[in-house]
């Protein structure tokens, strides 16, 4: 039953939110709850990654939508790794698809706040462009701290269907996978702006030049 289930839940591409729709003020609630009280929350252990490719706020986004694949593609394979039933298993992809509806990268957003920057510049030459890739590193930076905050709610969400021995290996699947995402190639999302050089053609490309 979950095997169809799941199977015919993909082929929608999760477009359509199941048992119910996501409250965007909600949700927003919560996060700037959660921001409140973070610092009376024991915080995630480190990450001991050698090489990271990809932004630390990403790492939970990435790793439970590569378990939506997997519960997708291999429903019963994921089903005993997590020790979880046809129910729960269900619940979270539903959890998962939800939140991939709601959030988005905001791209423009960063784009436009590079923009605006250079437009209202009044330095010249490098400084310029220097000025212009900070707002942009500012807003993607924001975009990403905001999912960061999103994704423990996803997960606190996950954790409140599971109980435990499925809670254990739901938290050890996420251990490992992080380790494993943080190190697999995969890069942060958005234009390369790490520096002027890097960054002039982005700025050229996108915003005018004056």
């Amino acid at each position: 039953m979950l095997s169809l289930s799941v199977h015919s839940f993909a082929q929608q591409e999760l477009q359509s939110l199941v048992d119910g729709t996501l409250d965007p003020y909600q949700r927003l609630q919560e996060i700037r709850n959660l921001t409140k009280t973070e610092s009376e929350q024991e915080q995630p252990r480190e990450l001991n990654v050698l090489a990271p490719t990809i932004a630390v706020e990403e790492i939970d986004r990435a790793v439970v939508n590569k378990l939506m694949q997997e519960i997708s593609n291999d429903p019963e394979t994921t089903k005993t790794r997590l020790a979880a039933s046809d129910a729960q298993l269900e619940d979270i992809l539903i959890i998962i698809s939800n939140a991939r509806s709601f959030i988005n990268n905001s791209e423009m957003a960063n784009v436009r706040a590079m923009c605006n920057a250079w437009n209202r510049s009044e330095l010249e030459d490098d400084s310029r462009i220097e000025e212009a890739l900070n707002a942009y590193k500012r807003r993607a930076q924001f975009t990403k701290d905001f999912i960061a905050k999103y994704y423990r709610i996803v997960l606190m969400d996950i954790e409140a269907v599971l109980q435990g021995p499925s809670l254990v290996r739901f938290s050890s699947y996420m251990e490992d996978r992080r380790r494993r995402m943080a190190s697999s190639g995969a890069i942060t999302w958005g234009a390369v702006v790490e520096n002027v050089t890097s960054g002039r053609e982005a700025v050229h490309f996108h915003c005018r030049r004056n």
